[in-house]
């Protein structure tokens, strides 16, 4: 009896760890979260086989792997019918490593299935982190350098990131698990409910400051929306996520008025949503001297719409717009995982690595096929977890549901740290749902 109990707990430890790892790990870069993905899928793996378990596959696990089956198929089908070499084995690589994030859900699905994670020390891992990055960043505005050296811009910050202008990102994805940690230690609930409000209040403005020094514009007012959003679902702590709504949009003020580029950043912001727009004004037509052969400078900003040709004044007006040239060449299947870069410049003149929003790099990758699946996952599972299950799942789903949104600049849904955190996210909501449809 005794050594079943230390077997538990050293299998609950190391679960524990190897999750609340991962806030660490997106700090460190892909390196170590693969790494850490990796030991978590061992770690299950290994259990799985000890405990000879019998895993039920409930109706989403089928529904993932028809989704990566399906991303299998296409990149295979694109890999023979692909006459570049060096694509062809990209193709077929990226399809296979991709599988990689179904063996992280199924990791999770199991270690939650088996209460091995407390999920307490998790969210105060990501708590330690976040005030950590969010400190970080208020410490390189006001001298400079952050505390490894890295120096700053006038407008974005890195923090402990560096080069990777992200940290806006990091603190939006992993900030409300900080925050929920007011509502589920135990700590917290003893204190004086002045006291508590206090801090709660403090953390905010560190929170705050931090996005906002950040600098990435995208991640603050989806924060924002969040907050709002959990206001009106989540009755009993309604005025601590108005406080933070208000705290929040009090912080960007005073730091609007108090530094100029700050204004001038977060006041373009408007600018910039306009301007995704200005370009389709007749005004803006333009006509090429030699429209057999314009020149580079005449195509580098210029879409083609209906036989006319627009100037644009937004850079993700562009982005966008190579997407959907992209995804117009191949629409119901795709191209293929992370095959953007290969396919883009077949059809655009002037490509990015992706087209910097979630759903039509699904589009070009996957096809309107793709699409659909994920979309339709998406939307169920909020559905199902939000509605039906009522699960107490927060913060995975509001945080899920701001990082799905559809019209937003996003980095590449593929890439290791998005694929990542978003089937993390999933994985927890899932099987939490599925554990309170058990009961």
């Amino acid at each position: 009896m005794h050594q079943n109990i230390v077997n538990f707990f050293n299998k609950s430890f190391l679960s524990t760890l190897l999750l609340s790892l991962l806030p660490i790990s997106f700090i460190l870069g892909n390196l170590a979260i693969n790494l850490n993905l990796v030991l978590i899928i061992f770690l299950s793996l290994f259990i799985f086989i000890k405990s000879d378990l019998k895993f039920k596959l409930i109706f989403f696990d089928k529904l993932l792997l028809i989704y990566f089956f399906y991303v299998f198929l296409i990149g295979l089908l694109n890999y023979v019918q692909s006459i570049q070499i060096s694509q062809n084995n990209e193709i077929i690589i990226k399809s296979i490593s991709y599988f990689r994030y179904l063996m992280l859900y199924f990791a999770l699905r199991l270690l939650i299935f088996k209460n091995l994670i407390n999920f307490k020390n998790f969210f105060f891992i990501c708590s330690l982190c976040v005030l950590f990055v969010s400190l970080d960043i208020i410490y390189q505005f006001n001298f400079g350098k952050d505390i490894f050296g890295f120096e700053g811009e006038t407008r974005r910050l890195s923090g402990p990131f560096g080069n990777e202008l992200v940290a806006g990102s990091y603190l939006y994805r992993f900030s409300f698990f900080l925050i929920f940690l007011f509502f589920t230690l135990d700590y917290f609930k003893k204190i004086n409910g002045k006291i508590k409000f206090l801090l709660f209040c403090i953390i905010s403005i560190i929170i705050s400051l931090g996005l906002i020094l950040a600098g990435n514009r995208v991640p603050f007012f989806i924060f924002l929306f969040s907050a709002i959003l959990i206001f009106l679902i989540n009755k009993k702590d309604r005025l601590y996520f108005f406080s933070l709504f208000i705290i929040s949009v009090g912080s960007l003020m005073i730091m609007v008025n108090l530094n100029l580029e700050i204004k001038k950043h977060y006041g373009g912001f408007q600018t910039k949503v306009v301007n995704f727009f200005k370009p389709f004004s007749s005004d803006k037509i333009i006509i090429f001297k030699d429209s057999k052969n314009p020149t580079p400078d005449e195509k580098s900003y210029t879409i083609t719409l209906s036989g006319k040709n627009y100037s644009l004044s937004s850079g993700h007006a562009k982005e966008f717009y190579s997407g959907y040239k992209t995804w117009s060449a191949n629409k119901f299947l795709g191209g293929g995982v992370k095959t953007f870069r290969f396919n883009c410049p077949k059809v655009f003149h002037n490509c990015n690595a992706h087209p910097h929003n979630y759903y039509l790099e699904i589009l070009t990758d996957l096809g309107a096929v793709g699409l659909l699946m994920v979309f339709s996952f998406f939307i169920f599972l909020i559905y199902k977890s939000l509605l039906i299950n009522k699960a107490n799942i927060s913060p995975f789903l509001f945080v899920f549901i701001g990082e799905i949104l559809p019209f937003k600049s996003t980095g590449s849904f593929f890439t290791t740290s998005n694929s990542t955190y978003i089937f993390l996210l999933i994985a927890v909501i899932i099987s939490i749902s599925a554990k309170k449809d058990l009961n």
